[in-house]
């Protein structure tokens, strides 16, 4: 039987390389707009972990995202409210940060592709968690005090591959048209704004967006475990006006967002499928209706159903095979090379591969019974 498929196969070369073609641009773009929303969750939810035990305090009207972006918050309040919560973190790892986009999100559920980060001289490791996270320089310095440069940039890993990833220390990097020097370029963070930012100091944030006197938000770091609440708290009796964005509420926003992402990449793969299915049913009928005499000459030698279905189910499962691979190798150089970023995952595209088989399978079911139920007599009779 499976000498006899290739050979049908070979014979309708046309509508089988049609076939293919159907399995490999519908498993390509299924795996690469799921791999899309896989890797964002992935991303999203690292970025989350990557916050725990910080406390972004905000002005409301910025709303309760994460980096602030809107309405600034004046430094005397900033002073009145580090004073009300002195007690309860830890000084050293809390900040005040002015945040800028300069490039947008390449995903509607990611942060900035590029941000300026505003950070206290001093306390750069409050911002990246270099001591938590592990984070280091791969190049140059973590610390502006570490550089000579009279306006030092510190880079993410991914804002440096953005402008040019053979960027040194030293380097110039024109910034809002203001030109910075390179100190160092820091390895890959589970905190994806860490990733994007490029890293100033605070007063030249300020003096580069016209900001002097005010920020973007305060990054407070709790003393210990359970004084998040007794931080909050103390906030919004005290300031109302204020947003408190914290880890649940950064993971509440993400949740939030992927699920209107996930819901329009589902329906994008089920109309996908649908197409993929209606085109490999009618390719097969129009391939069996095509063989009626011939199955018929079969049947009349003796032939079972059986022996007729399993025949026509071996030409699609060689069809679907086919296309699968292909759909899994384009998707994957598509999901390594052509996107922003590299979210090439081997495990993801493989368990596609049973799906497509699976679903070819089913496609050609209904037309394989359907020419194996016709009567001998009949299907000689056919022209």
């Amino acid at each position: 039987m499976l000498d006899y498929a290739w050979k049908n196969i070979n014979k309708r070369i046309g509508r089988s390389t049609l076939t293919v073609i159907g399995v490999t641009l519908m498993i390509t773009l299924i795996i690469t707009i799921t791999g899309i929303v896989h890797s964002q969750k992935e991303t999203m939810h690292q970025h989350a972990s990557a916050g725990a035990g910080k406390i972004h305090i905000q002005p409301r009207l910025s709303g309760d995202s994460y980096p602030a972006n809107g309405v600034d918050l004046a430094e005397e309040k900033v002073v009145e409210i580090f004073a009300l919560i002195t007690d309860n973190i830890q000084t050293d790892l809390s900040i005040k940060v002015v945040f800028f986009a300069i490039e947008p999100p390449p995903y509607p559920t990611n942060p900035p592709a590029v941000l300026l980060a505003g950070i206290e001289a001093g306390k750069e490791d409050a911002f990246t968690g270099s001591v938590a996270n592990d984070i280091s320089p791969i190049r140059g310095v973590e610390f502006f005090a570490e550089s000579e440069a009279n306006l030092p940039v510190i880079m993410g890993q991914a804002a440096a591959e953005f402008y040019n990833s053979n960027l040194q220390p030293g380097d110039s990097l024109e910034i809002l048209g203001t030109d910075f020097t390179i100190a160092g370029v820091l390895d890959h963070s589970a905190d994806q704004i860490v990733n994007n930012a490029l890293i100033v100091r605070l007063e030249d944030a300020q003096t580069l967006l016209d900001k002097e006197g005010f920020v973007s938000s305060l990054l407070l770091t709790q003393a210990r475990v359970g004084d998040d609440k007794q931080i909050i708290n103390a906030i919004r009796s005290s300031y109302p006006e204020m947003s408190i964005v914290d880890n649940n509420t950064i993971r509440r926003n993400l949740d939030e967002g992927i699920k209107v992402f996930e819901a329009l990449i589902n329906v994008i793969s089920l109309v996908v499928i649908t197409g993929a299915t209606l085109l490999i049913m009618t390719v097969t009928l129009i391939t069996v209706k095509e063989r009626t005499r011939e199955i018929g000459v079969f049947r009349a030698l003796g032939a079972p159903s059986h022996t007729i279905i399993v025949s026509i189910l071996w030409e699609i499962f060689i069809l679907s095979s086919l296309g699968s691979m292909l759909g899994g190798i384009i998707s994957g150089l598509v999901m390594r090379f052509a996107l922003d970023q590299n979210i090439f995952d081997l495990n993801h595209i493989l368990k596609f591969m049973p799906l497509a088989i699976g679903m070819t399978l089913v496609s050609g079911l209904i037309p394989a019974l359907q020419i194996s139920r016709i009567e001998p007599v009949l299907s000689l009779r056919h022209e």
